[in-house]
């Protein structure tokens, strides 16, 4: 009894730890605050100034894993995700994050379900989660790099048309802005301080990114320096292109959500509808994880319902 309660307050704070992770990651910080982070920068750290709760209480975790070597080389298979999606984790720490996650998933599983199913089925969920998360706080990093890029070209081309150089119109789009477009542009700038080319810099923000429009924006670049023209006229015409694509998506977005969510519904609905039958009446469902013939129903249900979601997502997902 003492064994499961530890275990019980072990899972309810791991879960909790990954809660706040994930949410601090997922909303992140209101515009004042990316602009007053932005100010820090140019302020003096001094040595009593308070650490951010998540990097106290898994920074020393990280520590022993990077002194683990398998466990780091482990954690560094997440690291040009980690890089991707931006946040302050470093690959260890989120190692640390996914195994408690996965550990509160498997005791959640081995509480909830018959425990030599549940126990590892709820451990690969927990692990299937975390990485699902991570992917789709890349993508969102992603969209939004997407929706602000536009607006910094808009930007870049007003300092063009002041007088300015390209390299000085990109620090002035980006020095007050603390969102995913300025961190790329500021990283591009800092590789041309230390002998790297602006073009190659901004093409490996594209593939870094997963942007086709950072790409064209390159090729216009290069094309322009080579065959002459109205470096304005570039930007200009490249920004409106960028923000007609990018109006087609949300409308395409838009159009889709119906499907999107009719996806995630009829996703949800069996395994809820499984949990909630388990938990008023835990002998009704006990035969599909005791009984041979039960393991095998079990079994193909999944599989209709991999393919089910496999055949819902290719529908609902329309490229432009």
């Amino acid at each position: 009894m003492v064994i499961l309660v530890a275990v019980a307050l072990l899972s309810g704070a791991a879960v909790f730890l990954a809660g706040y992770a994930a949410l601090d990651a997922i909303f992140g910080r209101t515009p004042m605050q990316r602009r007053l982070a932005v100010l820090r920068l140019f302020s003096v750290r001094t040595a009593d100034e308070p650490e951010h709760l998540v990097r106290r209480l898994l920074g020393p975790a990280g520590r022993h894993v990077e002194a683990i070597a398998p466990l780091a080389r482990l954690a560094a298979r997440d690291e040009p995700l980690l890089d991707r999606v931006g946040g302050p984790l470093r690959p260890a720490e989120w190692l640390v994050v996914r195994l408690a996650v996965t550990a509160a998933a498997a005791a959640a599983g081995a509480f909830l379900v018959f425990w030599p199913v549940g126990l590892p089925a709820g451990a690969l969920a927990g692990h299937l989660v975390a990485g699902a998360v991570l992917r789709t706080l890349i993508q969102r990093r992603e969209r939004q790099f997407g929706d602000e890029l536009p607006g910094a070209l808009n930007l870049m081309t007003s300092s063009l048309r002041a007088g300015f150089t390209l390299h000085q119109s990109v620090e002035a789009a980006v020095r007050d802005d603390a969102g995913p477009v300025a961190s790329e542009l500021r990283r591009a700038l800092a590789e041309t301080r230390i002998g790297g080319s602006f073009e190659d810099a901004l093409e490996r923000v594209g593939e870094r990114m997963h942007s086709p429009e950072m790409v064209w924006l390159v090729m216009a670049l290069r094309l322009q320096r080579e065959v002459g023209g109205s470096l304005v006229e570039v930007m200009q015409t490249t920004a409106d292109t960028m923000r007609e694509r990018a109006y087609i998506k949300r409308h395409v977005r838009a159009l889709s959500g119906e499907g999107r969510i009719s996806a995630w519904v009829l996703g949800c609905m069996p395994p809820l509808t499984a949990l909630v039958i388990h938990l008023m009446q835990p002998d009704y469902l006990r035969p599909l994880f005791t009984e041979p013939l039960g393991l095998l129903m079990l079994g193909v249900a999944v599989i209709g319902m991999a393919i089910g979601a496999f055949w819902l997502r290719a529908v609902v997902r329309v490229e432009v």
